[in-house]
């Protein structure tokens, strides 16, 4: 076999060990680039997921404040209601210190003094019922605004639990998008490398041709 033959095989050899070898790398970086890339689908898929369950909680955070400020508005109001039938209990009471006062230095009589009484004895009897009730309703307005607060701590710390996993995937993400571009640098630097070796390796088998050659025509 000549010198000249010997000299193609050698390129041939070359070539097909260099183009198997890129195709082989390529293929590689291929799969690794699409694996990131589903690996970054996910990512992206979980992230969405999740905010829009954190719309949902804020919603739900937002109806909860609304409701609380509600209830203790509510529960405010009652409290100052019960407050006033306190105080109008209190002056009946005191009209009622009056009336014996005056029944005892003889400035009323005592026809006059027992009507006076009765009245204001219902009176009282009504107020203290409608202080009963209000009392009542303040007690399950506590109830509900405790009920309340519980509610819109648990919803803070789904909301607040929600945005960590948001962060950590968002970090995630990033991380493998950082990747993807480096394994795609690294994919473009290896195929211009093995492309140097290529044409390196085809500028070597030419000149050992030009070289065979010379030497037969020289001899």
């Amino acid at each position: 076999m000549s010198k000249k033959t010997l000299a193609v095989l050698a390129v041939g050899v070359a070539v097909i060990f260099l183009f198997a070898s890129t195709g082989c790398t390529a293929k590689k970086h291929l799969r690794t680039i699409e694996e990131q890339k589903a690996q970054l689908d996910q990512a992206n898929s979980q992230i969405n997921e999740l905010q829009k369950g954190n719309e949902t909680l804020n919603k739900s955070l937002d109806d909860a404040k609304s409701a609380l400020a509600s209830a203790q508005g509510e529960n405010k109001q009652l409290s100052a209601n019960a407050a006033s039938l306190k105080e109008q209990l209190a002056a009946l009471e005191n009209q009622k210190s009056e009336l014996d006062k005056a029944l005892a230095a003889g400035k009323e009589s005592e026809a006059s003094y027992q009507k006076k009484i009765r009245g204001l004895n219902g009176l009282a009897a009504n107020l203290r019922t409608k202080i009963t009730e209000a009392e009542a309703q303040i007690s399950a307005k506590d109830s509900e605004i405790a009920a309340l607060k519980a509610g819109e701590a648990a919803l803070k710390a789904a909301a607040e639990e929600q945005s960590r996993q948001m962060a950590t995937l968002n970090t995630a993400k990033d991380d493998l998008a950082a990747l993807m571009d480096k394994t795609v640098s690294g994919k473009n630097q290896t195929i211009l490398i093995l492309a140097i070796l290529l044409g390196l390796a085809i500028i070597a088998a030419i000149i050992g041709i030009v070289r065979g050659r010379r030497r037969s025509a020289a001899v």
